[in-house]
């Protein structure tokens, strides 16, 4: 079976099938660097991070993001901080790629900062003001809805609900319907703005992705992603803007939405004050622990940061790496254990192509895991392929420090696990069980076996 995808244009689960067979041409809106960036940033982008690192399995992936690197939200905290909208963006685009290479966020290919691209937003301007489909106030120029009788087809109304994004709602009395939105603003005194065939002004934000998508795919691409509460009005207008344009449809083939990190119960949003950034969760998590958290939950879905389920990734993660280390470097598993991990291996995949399903995925991975747990020995290189092949795609896991010893805390481990051993052969057995007290506090998992002792990283539950 091929890879399927929900497509929230449809409403259905499809097949996926690029244009082009061999290439994916992706699409995923970026930040507006005002702040830094958030942990609702955080888990959209690691999504699509793993998201793209799938289809990259089969395909050539182009994987295109851009940056609002103007914005009214720039305007005015460049003004509060007493800077340039330019140094201001600068600097949060700056924190936004750390924040992004500290999750391990590599697959991005192309990245499109909208100061960069005036030239083609002036003309997809002038083509809709051409067809029919702008009009001019004293603001600047609007998009009218009236043109485009198809508005509302990814979202399935043209209204605004309590969930959307309403940052960007342009208004002004005169606008022929409440719904058209700013295409060019005008220049206002004290703000930045770019002598064009349009008069001085600046971009309106819709006109930023749509200009940029057809500079980089043409009129039509693949795959395009954002976070779930973008669907209306951003990629509506999208739609709008570049299929009036171009006069074919759909812009995006397929289009893919994450699901809201909440907090308390309800979205993470600046405006709410209950927001979190990615600096303050690389103050208390490790890189490896806050992906997998991420990716641990369907791309769909919502979902809350806790310290119980931090608690539960971290641990999850380690017991991938407990498997590891027991496994051998060279050589075969013998045919049963083999099978097994064929078995497994054909499961977990099974689900990440039926829509991503990352916890399904995880389902066949944690079976294996207790499966090969009952095995005293016997894990070969087979065991050591497939987990490596999963890290490729969740880059979650520490393999390479499980492989040799482990980082400090692991050789720790294995210092203590070494001298409860010597206890044991000295007849010094409540100071070897009071060693494995203290790691059991941990969470590490003793077994004394035939072959030696064995220690894993568990969970309340043998893996």
């Amino acid at each position: 079976m091929g890879l399927r995808v929900y497509n929230t244009l449809t409403r259905e689960v499809e097949d996926f099938a690029p244009q082009d067979p061999a290439l994916v041409r992706m699409f995923v809106c970026g930040p507006t660097v005002y702040d830094y960036s958030h942990a609702g940033h955080a888990k959209t982008y690691t999504q699509f991070d793993f998201i793209a690192r799938y289809l990259g399995r089969r395909y050539e992936v182009r994987y295109l993001q851009n940056v609002t690197d103007i914005d009214d939200k720039i305007i005015a905290r460049a003004a509060q901080a007493g800077q340039s909208a330019r140094e201001l963006a600068d600097y949060f685009q700056a924190a936004y790629d750390e924040d992004m290479r500290w999750l391990g966020n590599t697959a991005v290919t192309d990245t499109a900062r909208a100061l960069d691209h005036i030239p083609e937003i002036v003309s997809q301007v002038r083509r809709l003001i051409a067809a029919g489909a702008a009009y001019e106030l004293d603001d600047g120029w609007y998009f009218d809805l009236s043109a485009f009788p198809e508005y509302g087809k990814l979202s399935g109304r043209m209204t605004v609900a309590p969930e959307d994004s309403l940052s960007r709602i342009d208004e002004h009395h005169a606008k022929r319907n409440p719904g058209d939105f700013a295409l060019w603003k005008r220049a206002k005194p004290g703000e930045p703005s770019w002598d064009t065939q349009l008069g001085p002004g600046r971009p309106g934000w819709h006109i930023e992705d749509t200009a940029i998508t057809e500079k980089f795919f043409g009129a039509q691409y693949d795959l395009h992603g954002g976070a779930v509460d973008l669907i209306f009005p951003h990629h509506e207008a999208e739609i709008a803007q570049m299929e009036k344009i171009s006069g074919r449809a759909p812009l995006a083939r397929y289009w893919m939405h994450t699901g809201l990190l909440r907090i308390d119960g309800a979205k993470m949003a600046r405006s709410e004050g209950n927001f979190t950034t990615v600096r303050q969760l690389r103050q208390q998590w490790d890189r490896r622990t806050l992906r997998y958290a991420f990716i641990s939950h369907h791309y769909r879905s919502s979902m809350e940061v806790t310290d119980e389920l931090m608690d539960s990734a971290q641990a999850s993660r380690k017991r991938i790496e407990s498997l590891y280390r027991r496994a051998t470097a060279d050589g075969p598993s013998p045919d049963a254990v083999a099978r097994e991990v064929r078995a497994g291996r054909e499961a977990f995949f099974a689900a990440l192509d039926d829509d991503f399903d990352t916890p399904g995925a995880l389902a066949a991975l944690f079976s294996l895991v207790r499966s090969l747990n009952r095995h005293e020995s016997g894990l070969g290189a087979d065991v050591r392929d497939f987990l490596m092949e999963v890290d490729a795609l969740f880059d979650a896991f520490d393999l390479r420090g499980a492989g040799d010893g482990g980082d400090g805390g692991d050789a720790h481990i294995e210092e203590q696990v070494r001298l409860r051993a010597e206890l044991r052969a000295a007849r010094r057995f409540a100071e070897a069980d009071e060693i494995r007290a203290q790691l059991a506090a941990k969470g590490i998992i003793i077994e004394d076996t035939a072959g030696g002792t064995r220690w894993w990283y568990g969970t309340g539950q043998e893996a």
